[in-house]
């Protein structure tokens, strides 16, 4: 595992309960992140159309759990919960679930899955990390299981450290990529339908990525 994930690791080992907090106030107190918030649930009900209420779902980095709570609304109940960061793990125990500890980077899938997500966690990962956690992804699928992920796009950047508005109060890694870049990388795992879209956040710009096997 690289320095720069291991460490912002460690960050959300520290901060966790910070991140999530500031996250629920943004959505509070601010219409733009608000509206965002309102359009994601409606994102995620496009990856899960047609797809069956017993279908076997793996969320990589649950954090606090709300996607995974959308989930369960949507009547999906086959869920295996996870994240890397025990901080995040003990909040998921407390709101009802039972996550494990899982490092998309040192450990691998036990079985196959009809979905995999994995939203804002390879944004930590360098590109190398990132290029093999999505082939692990792509081999856990079943047959024409679906992938949905995001990264982010910054204009000339490639990767820094940052701690955004002191969202956190420590710098996190993040590394950023071009829509060729992913969609490069997608193809080369495998799969066969890649639908890429950037869509303007409130602090940057992310690249949601559906792809099917």
């Amino acid at each position: 595992m690289s320095r720069e994930n291991d460490q912002t690791i460690e960050v959300y080992e520290r901060f966790g309960d910070r991140y999530l907090e500031r996250n629920q106030n943004d959505i509070k107190n601010d219409p733009k992140a608000r509206d965002n918030d309102d359009k994601h649930v409606l994102q995620l009900k496009e990856y899960l159309k047609g797809l069956p209420k017993d279908a076997k779902i793996f969320e990589v980095g649950s954090a606090g759990g709300r996607d995974a709570k959308i989930f369960q609304s949507l009547g999906y109940k086959n869920i295996v919960v996870s994240d890397v960061a025990n901080r995040f793990l003990k909040l998921l125990k407390e709101e009802g679930f039972s996550p494990i500890y899982f490092n998309l980077i040192t450990d691998n899938f036990l079985e196959k899955y009809d979905f995999i997500y994995c939203w804002a966690v390879l944004v930590h990962f360098t590109k190398n990390e990132a290029k093999v956690a999505i082939k692990k992804m792509f081999e856990a699928l079943e047959k024409y299981g679906r992938l949905a992920l995001c990264v982010q796009y910054r204009d000339g950047v490639k990767e820094d450290w940052v701690d955004r508005d002191g969202k956190i109060g420590a710098k996190r890694y993040f590394s950023y990529w071009t829509k060729d870049e992913l969609y490069e990388c997608m193809v080369g795992a495998g799969f066969r339908k890649v639908i890429i879209e950037a869509h303007e956040g409130t602090k940057s710009c992310w690249l949601r990525c559906y792809a099917e096997k």
